[in-house]
Order: structure tokens, then C-alpha cells, then sequence
């Protein structure tokens, strides 16, 4: 019985663990394209703002290569959408596209919404479990 909760509380904290480092990559992503957004809006050098749109593809990029591409449509279409805002991304940067960047900044804010909403369902939904199998190793 304990090493099967051991198991499970292990595989509940990897799994927060995972969406914590998804909900940072997004954060990077949009911290970045703002950057990007500013210094076009500042009239900065073409070097600084494709340092910015450089550090959100690596960002978009990681959350592409975190995907389990064996659970289903899910991922698969996130993948595509990924794909997308790279292709995006690098035609912002190659156009000096403005609207390419704020059009990427929208999809990333709202899917790190929709991630930030799953973790907290997570940790709600394994959290008195966790407590259970506390309570029930101590007793």
C-alpha cells in the first residue's frame, strides 16, 4: 500500500513540477515579446529586438519539445499552433512585423492562462489525496 502511494504521490509531484516549468517557459515567451513589442515601439536597433523575439522562440520552442505527443489530438494541435507562432516569430523578425509579435503575445498569454488554470485543478485535485497519505503513513 505505502509503496504505491509513494509511487503516486512521486508521479503528482512530477507532474506539478512539469507545469510549474511550462507556466515559466510561457512566462519567458511573453516577458520576451513584450521586449520585442517595446523596442519597436522606442524605434531601438533591429539587434535588440531580434534578441528578444530569439530568447521567445527558444522559450516556444521548449514548450514544443515538453509536449507528449502520446496523449492525443491535444498535443498534437498545440504543436501546430507552436509551430505557427515560430514561423511567426521569424517573420516578425524578418519583416519587422509588429502585428506578427502582438498576434504571438495573444496566443501565448492565453494559453499560459489555460495552463495556469490546470495546474491549480492539479494541485486542488492531488492535494488531499496527498494529505490522505500522509495522514495514513503517520497513523
Amino acid at each position: 500500500m505505502q509503496q504505491g502511494y509513494a509511487a503516486y504521490r512521486h508521479a503528482s509531484i512530477d507532474t506539478a513540477d512539469q507545469g510549474k516549468l511550462i507556466l515559466i517557459a510561457y512566462d519567458v515567451a511573453i516577458k520576451n515579446c513584450k521586449l520585442a513589442l517595446e523596442k519597436f515601439d522606442r524605434g531601438d536597433k533591429i539587434e535588440e529586438r531580434t534578441k528578444h523575439l530569439f530568447k521567445a522562440q527558444d522559450a516556444v520552442t521548449e514548450l514544443s519539445g515538453a509536449l507528449r505527443m502520446d496523449v492525443g489530438e491535444v498535443a498534437r494541435n498545440l504543436y501546430r499552433l507552436y509551430e505557427y507562432i515560430l514561423r511567426s516569430l521569424v517573420d516578425a523578425g524578418v519583416k519587422n512585423n509588429k502585428g506578427k509579435i502582438a498576434e504571438v503575445l495573444g496566443y501565448l498569454e492565453n494559453l499560459r492562462g489555460a495552463w495556469d488554470e490546470a495546474v491549480r485543478k492539479m494541485k486542488m485535485e492531488t492535494a488531499p489525496a496527498i494529505e490522505a497519505g500522509n495522514v495514513a503513513m503517520q497513523g
